[in-house]
Formats: structure tokens, C-alpha cells, sequence
């Protein structure tokens, strides 16, 4: 793979190629947003209606660790595919599920180092979160790459850009806040924005993008 690039595209500008992606395609953003959102809690709400605390522990926690990778690999196909002005819909969220053992291993890999690395302190289980934190979207435009080599793939795109990813996530805390006092109903438009946003980060760091103007995203 080719050499990545460190961002030095500025917040404000990955932001806005966020709103461009998602201009006229809002609503298709929002009900693959809504379908993943119902997918992680509605299993869970329906298991504490029928459960004891006791037993909705232990199922939630069995279905979050089964569907997360899955549901994760499908959203960011989903986005990916309104970011770059490809054809989709909702229902891609759940193309995960075709590549479950994958999505899954990867999923549980991802999070066992970050635990490991959280046990030597915080500050090295936060770097390591944002080392790996690439993985996904490696996966999802490279179906047949192996979990660990997305995993490598990951922390050598990251290189240099841990920094740059944490101060994009942080400039949406604005939005965090205003999500939050709309009940999370915000949440819907949220997070198709930075998910969009951060691809703009990942298409930098993987060459695949490059800046005109530092405002258009110009794909190669």
C-alpha cells in the first residue's frame, strides 16, 4: 500500500467536505443513522422489559460484542458510499453481517488491545483507541484484508495523525451538547456528520484525497 500522508487539512475544512457529502443526501443519512441506531438499542430495550436486570446484563452483553463489528463495518460502507457519491441505502448498514466472522474478529481484536494497553494506564488505552481506530474503514474498502493486517494498516495511517483525528472529533463538541438537550434525537444528523467528516481524514491519510483550495475534496 502506499505511503499515507500526515492530514494537515484543517477541522473546519474536513468538516465542511462532511456537509458536502451529505448535502442532498440528509435523508438517506439519516434513516441508515436511524435503522443502526434501533439495530444496537432496540434489541436491548426489549430485553430489559422482559428481563431481571440480572439476566438483561448478561444478554445485552453477549448481543452488543456479537453485532457491534457487523453493524459497525455496515454503517461506515453506508457512509463511505455517501461520501465518495456512490449509489446506496440504509439497508447497507447491514452488509456487515455478510462478512460477520471478519467484522466480528476484528471488532474483538480491536477492543481486547485496547483493553490490554488501558491496563498499563488510561493515556496509553486512549492512544491505542485512536491507533485502531482506522480498522473499519480499512475493511470495509478492503473486504479480503486479514484482522490483523487491517489492524496494521491502521496504526500505520495513523502515524502522526492521532493528534489531528482527537482535535476533529473535539470541534463537534458544539453539536455533542446540542444533540444531548435534544433528547439525543440530534444524534440522527450527528453522526452521519462526523462519520463523514472522519472519512475525509481517512481519505487524506490513505492518499486517496487530496485538497484543492484546502476546500474540495478532489478524489484520485
Amino acid at each position: 500500500m502506499q505511503d499515507h500522508t500526515i492530514v494537515t487539512v484543517s477541522c473546519k475544512n474536513m468538516r465542511s467536505w462532511g456537509r458536502i457529502a451529505l448535502s442532498g443526501n440528509w435523508s438517506i443519512a439519516v434513516l441508515g443513522t436511524l435503522l443502526f441506531t434501533l439495530l444496537t438499542m432496540g434489541p436491548i430495550l426489549v430485553f430489559y422489559t422482559l428481563f431481571d436486570s440480572e439476566i438483561m446484563g448478561s444478554i445485552a452483553n453477549i448481543y452488543g460484542v456479537l453485532i457491534s463489528g457487523p453493524l459497525t463495518l455496515g454503517y461506515i460502507s453506508f457512509t463511505l458510499a455517501i461520501f465518495r457519491r456512490k449509489p446506496t441505502s440504509p439497508s447497507e448498514v447491514f452488509y456487515g453481517f455478510e462478512r460477520f466472522g471478519k467484522a466480528f474478529g476484528l471488532y474483538f481484536v480491536m477492543n481486547l488491545l485496547i483493553i490490554l494497553w488501558t491496563f498499563l494506564f488510561i493515556i496509553p488505552g486512549i492512544i491505542a483507541a485512536y491507533r485502531y481506530s482506522l480498522s473499519f474503514y480499512i475493511l470495509a474498502d478492503n473486504p479480503n484484508i486479514g484482522i490483523m493486517d487491517a489492524i496494521k494498516e491502521s496504526k500505520r495511517l495513523m502515524t502522526g495523525n492521532k493528534w489531528k483525528l482527537f482535535c476533529l472529533e473535539l470541534s463537534f463538541i458544539g453539536w455533542i451538547i446540542l444533540a444531548f438537550i435534544t433528547l439525543g434525537i440530534g444524534f440522527l444528523w450527528l453522526m452521519p456528520y462526523m462519520t463523514t467528516s472522519t472519512i475525509g481524514f481517512y481519505e487524506v491519510a490513505n492518499g486517496n484525497l487530496r485538497r484543492q483550495g484546502d476546500a474540495l475534496p478532489v478524489f484520485f
